[in-house]
């Protein structure tokens, strides 16, 4: 791996790859055999889905909201599958520190508490530490799933991370991201594809794209699969501007997508990714979801 993966592996996963393979005893079952894309098959078109939520359940919208926010005030939102696949809450710490300056409490893997942040970003705070306690989380949720520490509501590809869980810690498969592994097969796609991620004061209504595997072993991935860009045209590890980089990822995930699902990006299109491990393949092969943005409702 060449400097520049090195860099972006550790500056964006945080300890998502080292920490992952302890703590979530994923299954060693070797490597998947994921589907080739079927160019012939024919796919359904992907129609719009208009956002038209009753006034009972905008109510019901807020509430959640409200509680969720006096809980902790880092609660960004909601994320769930219009199917049932998945329901989540998702916070976000822009750092290691609070606004008002205090060091955040968070853990290591191994339940250590952190006393010197150095190195440390806001995507450590939740990754062992349950949001609505505050206190180290191994077993039971996985700590949180959280948006990028980089990232505004605002921007074009809103970036969340979760855990994936073994069947020793997860026998029913509905911890965290672990219902996203059902998108390995193209079979669980028509029946998902619809998310809504429900804001303070917005319902944004998202379609499954892209599904990838971004293989960590190999370092052209590191340049050609930067889904942890906030905005696609901008590289702030680098610090330069590339306005062509959103057109070669696009060809770039048509080229190893594990299946075609009929939804098509263009450069205009602002996204929602979503990042998890590969059953016996953590620190190595992760699992990308990218979604279409449809549409925005305020309420």
């Amino acid at each position: 791996m060449n400097k520049k993966g090195q860099k972006v592996l550790i500056s964006v996963f945080g300890i998502i790859i080292v920490a992952l393979a302890v703590v979530l005893g994923l299954l060693t079952t070797g490597a998947l055999n994921p589907k080739k894309p079927d160019e012939t098959a024919v796919k359904p078109p992907v129609e719009v889905v208009e956002i038209d939520p009753s006034e009972a359940q905008k109510a019901k919208f807020r509430e959640n909201y409200d509680t969720c926010k006096a809980i902790n005030p880092d609660y960004v939102g909601d994320l769930f599958f219009d199917s049932g696949l998945l329901s989540v809450n998702f916070v976000q710490a822009t750092s290691v520190y609070k606004d008002n300056g205090e060091m955040y409490k968070f853990y290591t893997e191994s339940g250590k508490l952190v006393s010197d942040p150095e190195g440390y970003t806001g995507n450590d705070v939740y990754i062992w530490t349950y949001w609505k306690t505050g206190e180290y989380d191994y077993n039971d949720n996985g700590g949180s799933t959280f948006m990028d520490y980089r990232n505004f509501l605002s921007d074009q590809n809103i970036i969340i991370y979760g855990h994936h869980f073994s069947v020793w810690n997860d026998e029913t498969r509905s911890k965290a991201f672990t219902p996203l592994e059902k998108f390995l097969e193209e079979e669980n796609y028509e029946p998902n594809k619809y998310v809504t991620m429900v804001l303070e004061h917005e319902i944004r209504k998202y379609v499954v794209a892209y599904v990838y595997e971004f293989d960590a072993t190999v370092s052209s991935y590191f340049d050609d699969f930067q889904y942890w860009r906030t905005n696609y045209a901008y590289d702030d590890y680098t610090d330069q501007i590339d306005n062509d980089y959103y057109a070669r990822y696009i060809e770039n995930m048509n080229r190893v997508k594990l299946y075609d699902t009929g939804v098509e990006l263009t450069t205009n299109d602002r996204t929602l990714t979503l990042q998890t491990c590969i059953s016996g393949h953590t620190g190595e092969l992760f699992e990308i979801l990218v979604l279409k943005e449809l549409s925005v409702e305020s309420y």
